[in-house]
């Protein structure tokens, strides 16, 4: 369970990271049918399709600001401690909001 703790920690530093500072950030847990779900969104600037593409990989942030230090490691580290749990991590992303969004089952 601790693990999915960091999870949770590295999707909610992404959303206060690249999210709108005045809009909150949505959470949202369920358990249903067996499965777990646990989504994360902000508000902000959509995440274009070329960088959809990189997100999970090790070392790739994206657009960079140089307000913003890391290692582009935390989405890498969420998916594969979502691909441990036999889980699945996607995100999508509009005008209105980004959502990460982690499902596994219930066992």
């Amino acid at each position: 369970m601790q693990r999915i703790g960091q999870l949770f920690t590295n999707l909610l530093g992404t959303a206060i990271t690249y999210g709108s500072p005045d809009t909150p950030i949505k959470v949202q847990a369920t358990a249903r049918d067996g499965i777990f779900e646990l989504s994360v969104a902000n508000a902000g600037d959509p995440i274009s399709p070329e960088t959809m593409a990189h997100l999970f990989k090790p070392f790739y942030r994206g657009e960079v600001r140089t307000s913003l230090r890391g290692l582009g490691l935390g989405l890498y580290i969420a998916s594969e401690i979502a691909r441990a749990h036999n889980g699945t991590l996607d995100v999508s992303s509009t005008e209105a909001e980004t959502r990460f969004r982690f499902r596994m089952p219930i066992s």
